[in-house]
């Protein structure tokens, strides 16, 4: 029988009890701590090999009402943790002049590795001990285990030493905390400032946000450059996480980014970082010789790296958004053309609620080409979906000069059919941005397309190619039929969302 009440039991998440508590650390010392977890390497990066080498979903609670198997799980995480020595890591999520908020980061000293990848992601912040969020992990717990308890803004992670679940389980508070306390919401999205050279002459600044699950390219188009020339140029901000605010404003959350490795070798502007010897990486594979081959996925096709922002090209030191002007819906399919533009808030709202993509081989190679969908592309919301879509709406609503487009990476006419490459949607991108597009209502889709897309295969990307118009209605009414029984499914969410599609 469990012996806490709510009250110590809240005092005990915010503040664990320990054998003694090592804080203030610096980035060489937490380093220095980890060595013996570092698999030496010719590049000269730390590089940690982890136990577990994804995030948790199925294992991850969110607790509202405290069970008395809750507090006996608690009891004896306290009973062990009071033997132990445990690092705390005190960090700050976003820039001092944006929404920034204080976290601090608790792990046992066996797993500094984990407090040094954590210290290096986010910003210094001297502790005050009010912390606006407070995360605990105790990687060797011998249970699988995730309990977040939004009402205290604490998440405690047992049995799981993939760094991921601790950045993740820290920034979906972050996303609760926007959206509860502050009227924003929380994104998973990148984000970055594109200046062009208007009609008359003058430099314009354009604030975009990419959103896209695994595998749609979010983080290609977020880093790419799309070929421009200085005065015209690119400043890329974020690459995960993106609170939007009432005013349409958009501050960042991280001083460096968490990038997935297995392609990198292919995205020339992560490479580069990722061969940073700052850069911190995970379950990345060394040979024998000590050289560092990111193409080698014996170990996970999830490796990981921390990199420094500013061995990324077209990175500055600030990292919030004052202006979004183009929101872009990365959806990886087989049977929409390259890019459409979204007529209405309400069906901006729609599209982030569906959430769409396809399964990748990096995901499940049984099921590739598979529909899929994560409310908002994100799977790290808390709790109420429909809530998330409602606040995106009301804020589409008040600044409606944000204008909202879906961007297909995948092929057009079937997985078969014509691949839709970089190149292509960078053409596309430009075209919004530069307002260079000549857009026409499409009546089957039920949203703008281009009256001629900027690529030299226009032909074989569009849809008449592949289908009689009498078949492509079909196909597509079907889907939106679809569409709209699954946006049913969210008891609250605005019926103007519902029928937007």
């Amino acid at each position: 029988m469990a012996t806490f009440d709510m009250g110590s039991l809240i005092q005990q998440l915010r503040h664990p009890v320990c054998r003694s508590l090592l804080r203030d650390l610096s980035l060489d010392e937490l380093r220095n701590m980890a060595t013996h977890d570092s698999v030496p390497n010719n590049q000269g990066s730390p590089a940690y090999v982890t136990r577990v080498q994804s995030r948790n979903a199925p294992f991850t609670e969110i607790v509202y009402e405290v069970e008395e198997s809750h507090l006996t799980l608690l009891e004896q995480v306290w009973k062990y943790l009071r033997w132990q020595q445990m690092i705390r890591i005190s960090t700050r999520i976003g820039s001092s002049s944006g929404c920034p908020l204080k976290t601090n980061y608790y792990v046992t000293r066996r797993y500094a590795r984990m407090a040094h990848m954590f210290a290096a992601n986010f910003f210094t912040q001297a502790d005050d001990d009010g912390a606006d969020i407070v995360t605990v992990v105790v990687p060797e717990w011998h249970q699988r285990k995730v309990l977040v308890f939004p009402s205290h803004r604490v998440t405690l992670i047992l049995g799981i030493d993939y760094y991921g679940e601790s950045k993740m389980a820290t920034l979906r508070m972050a996303m609760h905390i926007a959206r509860e306390d502050l009227r924003g919401l929380g994104l998973h999205a990148g984000s970055k400032i594109v200046t062009l050279r208007g009609d008359s002459g003058e430099l314009q600044e354009k604030g975009m946000l990419v959103f896209g699950l695994s595998g749609t390219g979010k983080t290609t188009i977020t880093t790419a450059d799309h070929g421009l020339v200085a005065p015209e140029g690119v400043e890329v901000l974020q690459d995960d996480i993106n609170i939007l605010m009432p005013d349409g404003q958009a501050f960042g959350t991280e001083n460096n980014f968490y990038i997935k490795t297995d392609n990198v070798s292919k995205q020339l502007p992560l490479l580069g970082a990722a061969q940073d010897p700052r850069a911190i990486l995970e379950n990345v594979w060394v040979d024998d010789d000590g050289n560092v081959n990111f193409d080698n996925h014996a170990i996970t096709t999830n490796g990981r790296a921390i990199v420094p922002r500013g061995s990324i090209p077209n990175t500055s030191a600030r990292i919030d958004l004052p202006r979004v002007d183009v929101i872009c819906f990365n959806m990886r399919r087989y049977d929409i053309p390259p890019v459409g533009r979204l007529v209405s808030a309400e069906q901006a709202a729609a599209y982030f609620m569906l959430g769409e993509s396809t399964v990748t081989s990096a995901e499940d190679p049984a099921r590739v080409g598979q529909a899929k969908r994560v409310v908002g592309f994100d799977p790290f919301v808390v709790d109420h979906h429909y809530k998330n879509g409602n606040r995106l709406l009301q804020i589409l609503r008040d600044n409606p000069h944000i204008s909202c487009y879906v961007l297909s990476t995948g092929r057009v006419g079937g997985q078969d059919g014509a691949n839709i490459t970089p190149e292509v949607t960078f053409g596309c991108i430009e075209g919004i941005l530069r307002g260079s597009l000549t857009w026409r209502y499409d009546d089957v889709l039920g949203y703008e397309v281009p009256a001629n897309l900027p690529v030299s295969n226009a032909e074989a990307l569009d849809p008449a190619t592949y289908w009689s118009r009498d078949d492509y209605a079909r196909l597509i009414g079907a889907l939106r039929a679809e569409r709209r029984d699954y946006l049913a499914t969210f008891s609250g969410l605005a019926p103007a969302i519902v029928h937007a599609v």
